[in-house]
């Protein structure tokens, strides 16, 4: 098998994370917060905390929250910063992710949702948001790196300008979390990951760090137990517990800290570099291949791991079935749960076949990979 669906999941835990469940799996496993014995699930959750705060430059361990994924924390940040009569903007290669949440507002005439156009290729001009902006525009929500094109977004840039006029921004970072250098700075509000991607965790944990303002402004959009202020049937007003109600995804929670104290010893930069050459060698290898029609900017600088094929002749389905059954691909066809960013480029409703690579990838797959597409 050769797998090449690094934007939907990674594939295996490393060897470091590995033991690390392992070994919390043959002890005594108990609620952080609800009971003495629990202190070393709630360690467990510090430890993943500073070191996910240290790799996303927050200001403390404490503003790193955790959910269940990168669904759940754009939808808490979107719910939670969202008021009635708002001017919100988005760009046009959003994931369902936020895509979703901000329409059902729309719909529901909560909020005035504004598209912000970017070009076939999935980039957009940052001046677009500086002449988007209102008086009443509270929030810029942006995917830092298409899951269907790979292109990066300015997303510094356009997050300064918001700031100028006190908009908040929530970043999406599923795509580039762990694999793409970015700090929370002073323009980030909130930025959601998911873990189970370039962060390397498990499936089913994920969170989001949250600025200053966003969290005195940001209201709880799941509310329930927290083990604290229990005589209130208010949320508490303090970090982290206004953000975390229920059980936590203890063994989650462990995956991450393993994980991302892995990723800070290799080195971000690093494994950017890497992901960036392979990727440049596939799209050099696709030069080769005339009826493989590559999207997105065919720029591994500004692009991740992701590059999206419409091949002549094949539907993207027949595309990976045949490169799966003939050869032991394993890619992602069809619109990847981003219908905007295939309108974007012009490959909806048929979609595309994906290609998306990470830590595991070689340099022989990648060369079997585009021997395999020239021969169908």
């Amino acid at each position: 098998m050769i797998y090449a669906n690094y934007a939907a999941t990674s594939p295996a835990l490393s060897q470091a994370v590995v033991e690390e469940l392992r070994a919390y799996l043959s002890e005594t496993r108990l609620n952080a917060g609800r009971n003495f014995e629990g202190l070393e699930a709630g360690a467990a959750a510090l430890r993943a905390r500073r070191a996910a705060g240290k790799l996303f430059g927050a200001a403390g361990p404490l503003r790193v929250l955790f959910t269940s994924g990168a669904t759940a924390s754009l939808n808490m940040a979107i719910h939670g910063l969202a008021r009635p009569g708002d001017h919100v903007l988005a760009t046009s290669v959003e994931h369902n992710a936020t895509a979703r949440p901000l329409e059902a507002l729309r719909k529901n005439r909560v909020i005035d949702l504004e598209w912000l156009q970017c070009d076939p290729e999935g980039s957009l001009d940052s001046a677009k948001v500086r002449g988007a902006i209102r008086k009443n525009t509270r929030l810029l929500v942006m995917s830092h790196g298409s899951n269907v094109l790979g292109t990066i977004a300015p997303v510094t840039d356009c997050f300064r300008i918001a700031r100028e006029y006190g908009v908040f921004t929530v970043l999406d970072a599923a795509q580039t979390a762990g694999v793409l250098p970015f700090a929370m700075g002073d323009c980030c509000d909130v930025l959601g990951f998911a873990g189970h991607k370039g962060l390397g965790g498990l499936a089913g944990i994920g969170g989001f760090v949250v600025g200053e303002r966003a969290a005195a402004e940001m209201r709880p959009w799941i509310r329930g137990g927290t083990g604290s202020a229990s005589d209130s049937l208010d949320m508490p007003d303090f970090l982290p517990d206004k953000f975390e109600p229920g059980t936590q995804n203890t063994l989650g929670v462990l995956s991450l800290a393993a994980s991302v104290e892995e990723i800070t010893r290799i080195g971000v930069e690093t494994i950017r570099e890497r992901e960036r050459a392979l990727t440049a060698r596939f799209i050099s290898g696709l030069g080769g291949i005339k009826k493989a029609r590559p999207c997105g900017t065919m720029d591994p600088d500004r692009s991740v791991a992701v590059v999206s094929l419409v091949v002549e002749g094949y539907s993207a389905g027949d595309v990976s079935r045949r490169l799966f059954e003939r050869n032991g691909i394993i890619t992602r066809s069809g619109l990847h749960c981003s219908p905007l960013a295939h309108k974007t480029a012009g490959t909806f409703p048929d979609g595309t076949v994906r290609f998306s690579f990470g830590r595991g990838t070689t340099e022989a797959e990648i060369d079997t990979i585009l021997e395999a597409l020239a021969a169908l």
